[in-house]
């Protein structure tokens, strides 16, 4: 399947964003940055400050579109604002097809092939993802994570 990865916010998303691109180019899904060719989009989202909400949304909406325009059949949205505000985005975006909460990266396999439309584990869990990092900053350097949250 080819998927557009959208990765806002801090860099400690970006981590996450890069674990779950590992997690999909290990199982056969191919990444691609054309909004046209996009079988499913997973956006990775960030609500710190208000101007980060803001941009989480509209990149939402913006996005939501290549499912009546494209060929997208499905919209998964991960990162903080799903975990903080997942009924909100559920009722007012009715074309998201699954939250995923911070906590839940490693299970975006499953979030891709169907199952629920809510991944939300606990906050004090720590996923597993048992696939190599694909880094995506260019250049000789990556991100380290140190810490979960903001």
């Amino acid at each position: 399947m080819k998927i557009l990865f959208v990765s806002l916010g801090c860099d400690k998303n970006l981590v996450d964003s890069e674990e779950m691109i590992g997690l999909l180019t290990e199982n056969g899904h191919c990444i691609t940055n054309e909004d046209a060719e996009a079988e499913a989009v997973i956006i990775n989202t960030c609500c710190f400050i208000h101007d980060a909400k803001q941009e989480s949304i509209e990149t939402i909406l913006e996005m939501a579109r290549l499912k009546t325009e494209g060929v997208c059949n499905k919209l998964i949205v991960c990162g903080c604002l799903a975990t903080r505000y997942k009924d909100e985005i559920l009722d007012e975006i009715p074309e998201i097809d699954v939250i995923l909460g911070t906590t839940s990266i490693d299970k975006i396999l499953e979030a891709l092939e169907g199952g629920d439309r809510i991944y939300m584990d606990k906050t004090d869990r720590m996923p597993i993802v048992k696939a190599d990092r694909v880094s995506v900053t260019g250049g000789w350097y990556e991100y380290l994570k140190i810490a979960e949250g903001c």
